[in-house]
């Protein structure tokens, strides 16, 4: 109660951001409860009121997590969520702009003439209609809110951090794509902090969610990782379970931290490409597969974690899920600027 009050307060008074650096830093450095997390989850809810897209709310999953992962890799999720509603599932997928790491979601998916900022300041029947015609939406819950009422906030984001450059990782890196004002009740949700897991699950779990993971990968990957093990606790049944995988057990080749990391924009994007129509063989490509195939197994898709991965293979093999890319940025991007950088 208060977190949730304290930052209702900052996010709507504090236009000079004076406070609500201290308060970001001093939460940080004390290291966030789960209970802090809910508050914090719950002011946002207050910002940006859930809305009805009339669809099952189990059918529905969300791939973002944390970022702010040491290694900077590409833009795992966000592939990972085209892959994963080529299969027909529904991804309702928060995208932001890079904050600590060298491409956002949105970043990439601006240079295909999606702007999932734009649309999020188009309301809720917007999303509501592109998530029904696709299965897919990628869309950023904050920006929904409306600024003359969050003006400490939109501050903050939009001013102090660029002016000041600091971009320390904070609770909105944590939780803030942990609230989804899309009611679903599955997610797989990576955390840059193994510290964090435990937290960050009993979250999702306060939150009301019924099957889920919450993972990290070693290095301080915010991904299930191809590099070493990942620590997971996975909930379902009302129940928590923790344990370690490592690549092998996920039919995955062993790696090392220069091949899974993102060099600059223009890699980034190439990366982008060259995994979602398949030309990437190597250890990118199965820092994707291993991802979609977590929320495959999620979904209840598949019965394991492994079986998730070579779905996901079979998926980019087999062009399904280049057409579902191609066909989305028909429909709402720039199919020049796409042929352009292909």
């Amino acid at each position: 109660e208060e977190t949730e009050k304290a930052f209702k307060i900052l996010e709507a008074e504090d236009i000079e951001s004076r406070y609500y650096y201290k308060f970001l830093e001093l939460l940080h450095n004390k290291q966030e409860t789960s209970d802090e997390l809910l508050g914090f989850c719950k002011a946002n809810e207050y910002f940006v009121p859930k809305f009805q897209v009339n669809i099952n709310p189990d059918k529905i999953i969300d791939l973002s997590g944390t970022g702010g992962d040491k290694i900077k890799t590409p833009n795992i999720s966000t592939i990972a969520s085209f892959i994963v509603a080529s299969k027909g599932i529904y991804v309702a997928k928060q995208s932001f702009l890079a904050v600590t790491g060298i491409t956002g979601s949105a970043n990439i998916l601006q240079e295909f003439g999606i702007n999932p900022l734009e649309l999020s300041q188009k309301g809720s029947k917007e999303i509501t209609n592109i998530l029904k015609e696709n299965n897919l939406v990628f869309y950023h819950a904050n920006s929904m809110s409306n600024p003359e009422k969050r003006k400490g906030f939109f501050n903050f984001w939009l001013k102090k951090v660029p002016e000041t450059g600091l971009n320390f990782t904070t609770i909105y890196h944590l939780a803030s794509n942990a609230y989804s004002p899309i009611n679903m009740k599955r997610r797989i949700y990576g955390v840059f902090d193994e510290k964090y897991l435990k937290p960050l699950a009993e979250l999702f779990q306060k939150l009301r969610y019924t099957k889920f993971l919450v993972f990290n990968g070693e290095d301080g990957l915010d991904e299930i990782s191809n590099i070493g093990e990942t620590r997971i606790i996975e909930f379902y049944y009302n129940k928590f379970k923790n344990y370690t995988i490592t690549p092998e057990n996920l039919g995955i080749k062993k790696t090392n931290a220069d091949e899974i990391k993102g060099k600059s924009k223009e890699e980034n994007i190439k990366d982008f490409l060259n995994i979602i129509y398949g030309k990437e063989k190597g250890a990118k490509m199965d820092l994707a597969l291993i991802n979609a195939g977590a929320a495959f197994y999620v979904m209840d898709e598949v019965k394991s974690l492994k079986e998730g991965v070579k779905l996901a293979l079979n998926l980019i093999n087999n062009n399904v899920v280049a057409e579902k890319f191609e066909d989305y940025v028909k429909e709402y991007g720039d199919f020049e600027k796409l042929n352009y950088l292909k």
